[in-house]
């Protein structure tokens, strides 16, 4: 369901959009339909909309004495004045409420009425609890934390009563950070350790809202949750189903410790910055940060010692730092490094020569330094061939950016040992794509009739007998998508009913945890005693836990 960045940015869309004041002209949706005549909703035509407030998860929406609490599902969303259109089945909005100016649509939720004076006591009562709210106070936290000693951590993160806004995908990663197992109680934390846990869920939470707020993935910054292996060791992720309401839980044995006893982690993702010198690896230095010409204001790269422009050398001495590059935070998808392979090339245009600079982002092994073999001088003429080398590239022609070593820069990365093949000359038709080819070629799923494109794995959640079987299906999105439907368990075994094998995941703690086996796909109660372990195929993996 919507955690509670998500649920904090719903409010703020609404306050932005919708002016207070308007009255209320409609109210329609699914939650309507239902005994239309004596529908509560329907009382709410001529109040006056007077604000919104959010709660963690909870969202209020405030019409005089009475109000409107919404509950977002897991895909639930909002839509401010929705374009008119043909509503697909199961698609339509829970509740549309029309006012004078503007129509707020709620989709995929819960909405319950309330009187407006208990929700806002509620959220004054509760506002420096709430992980995003801009009043929340970490030592009231700490102490609302320590009062659950006989909990597990995860039943404790997600108890909105003690952390609003905390979700399944904020406690993996809060505690992944805190260096902390799921099961471990509270009683077996120290205080500074119980600081350690709500200073990352606060962290994890603020980087969670600003990307959803700016539209930058999140999933680059996730460590454990629905990652096969550990973001920082690489370790077998552990799923299992753990705490009061069996919620799915993600965690790395190697980082992630029973026994909290032990020193506290320094490289877990904000650690190292947050409780200790800000010297680690985990941080930006300053020379690692782009600079700006003093003269033409070019931004140059930070390994460059004089502008690609007009040639102005890097600035010497301390400069004033942005407050906004300050202490800045090593992730994954900004490391913070030169590209393994960067190559520059002059293009002539009518107006001027320009410089394309191609660069490779992907991980690539060092090769191993050898003396060059036949293979690597024939791999070093078909370079040559194809117009690698600066001659065939300057045809005659000088700019700023040769003049100031930048392709010889790169000709001498090369002779330190990186091999000429994968810097072929590029089309621009042609994908550029630098990845090591595969060791074992897997089979690939089939191609959609229509569009001859690969087909993506689904599973059916439709009542009835298939539920749960695994299907080929077109990858376009639904308005545009052919019919193309295959079975993906074919290769599966019959159980004892003559029926298809579920293909499922071990969820219990124990040394089979993460393998998948087939059972029955019948329902508890009628399933046969079959079972068998599964082999896990190359290209018809599932997620843990699916």
């Amino acid at each position: 369901m919507v955690e509670g960045p998500g649920c904090t940015l719903n409010g703020e869309k609404i306050r932005s959009k919708v002016r207070t004041g308007q009255k209320v002209k409609d109210v329609r949706g699914t939650l309507t339909k239902s005994n239309t005549e004596t529908n509560v909703f329907h009382s709410f035509s001529g109040c006056q909309y007077s604000g919104v407030e959010t709660l963690g998860k909870e969202l209020f929406m405030y019409f005089g004495l009475r109000a409107l609490r919404i509950h977002f599902g897991m895909n639930g969303s909002i839509r401010i004045n929705p374009a008119q259109r043909k509503v697909a089945a199961g698609s339509a909005a829970a509740l549309e409420i029309r006012l004078s100016d503007d129509t707020v649509a709620f989709y995929d939720s819960a909405v319950e009425i309330r009187l407006t004076e208990d929700c806002e006591q509620k959220v004054r009562a509760m506002e420096s609890l709430d992980v995003c709210s801009s009043r929340f106070s970490c030592s009231r936290s700490e102490e609302a934390v320590r009062s659950q000693g006989s909990r597990m951590l995860c039943d404790v993160l997600l108890d909105q009563a003690v952390m609003p806004g905390v979700g399944n995908i904020i406690k993996n990663e809060a505690l992944f950070d805190s260096g902390l197992h799921p099961a471990v109680k509270v009683q077996q934390l120290t205080d500074v350790q119980i600081h350690h846990l709500v200073k990352m869920t606060r962290d994890f939470t603020l980087l969670f809202y600003k990307c959803r707020k700016s539209g930058s993935p999140l999933y680059k910054h996730y460590k454990v949750y629905k990652r096969p292996h550990c973001g920082q060791c690489s370790h077998v992720i552990t799923v299992c189903r753990l705490g009061d309401n069996g919620r799915m839980t993600y965690f790395c044995e190697r980082c992630q410790k029973g026994d909290p006893t032990g020193s506290l982690p320094v490289r877990n993702s904000l650690i190292g910055w947050a409780f200790h010198d800000r010297t680690s690896n985990d941080v930006a230095k300053k020379e690692e940060d782009d600079w700006a010409c003093q003269l033409c204001t070019l931004i140059n790269q930070p390994e460059a010692r004089a502008c690609d422009a007009c040639l102005t050398p890097k600035p010497e001495g301390d400069t004033e730092a942005s407050p906004f590059t300050a202490d800045l935070i090593k992730y994954p998808c900004n490391a913070f490094r030169k590209p393994r392979e960067e190559l520059k090339v002059n293009w002539r245009s009518a107006f001027g020569t320009s410089t394309l600079v191609f660069s490779d982002m992907t991980e690539k092994p060092k090769p191993v330094k050898s003396p060059l073999s036949p293979a690597g001088s024939h791999l070093n003429s078909l370079a040559a061939e194809r117009g690698l080398y600066k001659n065939s590239f300057c045809q005659g022609t000088t700019s700023a950016n040769y003049a100031s070593g930048g392709w010889q820069k790169q000709s001498a990365e090369l002779s330190k040992g990186e091999s000429l093949a994968s810097y072929s000359h590029p089309s621009k038709k042609m994908r550029i794509d630098h990845s090591p080819p595969p060791t074992s070629i897997a089979p690939s799923p089939p191609c959609c009739s229509s569009h001859r494109r690969p087909t993506v794995l689904r599973v059916v959640h439709k009542e009835g007998e298939n539920k749960g079987r695994q299907f080929y299906s077109c990858s376009l999105p639904r308005e545009n998508k052919c019919n193309f439907f295959q079975w993906a368990d074919l290769h599966f075994p019959f159980c004892h009913h003559g029926k298809r094998c579920l293909m499922r995941t071990v969820l219990k703690l124990g040394p089979n945890n993460g393998r998948n086996f087939y059972t029955c796909s019948f329902q508890k109660g009628k399933q046969c005693d079959f079972f068998q372990w599964a082999e896990n195929r190359p290209g018809l993996s599932i997620l843990p836990g699916c």
